[in-house]
């Protein structure tokens, strides 16, 4: 059974709840990443941040200096504010259909992979791409093999 743990990326790229919005975009940039597991002082996965999520709120994607409350202006704003919480995700051994399978339910792209309440790493619709492209393949490799 082919599992999380051969198609996830890692290591994983998380940010302390306590990270300004600014921070984060620049952060997911920088590494090309769309979706930021949150994590609380002790390492435990709280919460997760989209690309998406930092685009509603933030006045356009070069300046963050929209009034958000009555508190915070955007550019002070801690992911901790703004994340989804209750996050899905799966652990290295799950198996990749059953990602497919959240992916689907939940209606998002990517799901953090913890192992002993910690974040390891993320799987994401372009990993079980890739999986399926090499599965494709392969397949054909074993065809041509066998026609000789």
């Amino acid at each position: 059974m082919d599992t999380v743990q051969r198609w996830m990326s890692c290591p994983a790229i998380t940010a302390p709840e306590t990270l300004s919005l600014p921070i984060a975009r620049s952060l997911m940039q920088r590494m090309q990443i769309r979706r930021l597991p949150v994590v609380d002082a002790t390492g435990q996965l709280i919460g997760i941040v989209s690309e998406g999520d930092i685009n509603r709120i933030s006045a356009s994607p070069t300046t963050d200096v929209r009034e958000y409350n009555v508190y915070y202006t955007v550019a002070r704003l801690p992911l901790r504010e703004f994340m989804t919480r209750n996050v899905a995700f799966v652990t290295p051994e799950t198996p990749v259909v059953e990602v497919a399978r959240l992916l689907f339910e939940h209606r998002v792209g990517g799901l953090p992979v913890v192992q002993n309440n910690r974040v390891v790493g993320m799987i994401t619709e372009s990993d079980l791409f890739r999986r399926m492209m090499e599965a494709e393949a392969e397949g054909e490799l074993v065809a041509r093999a066998a026609a000789g």
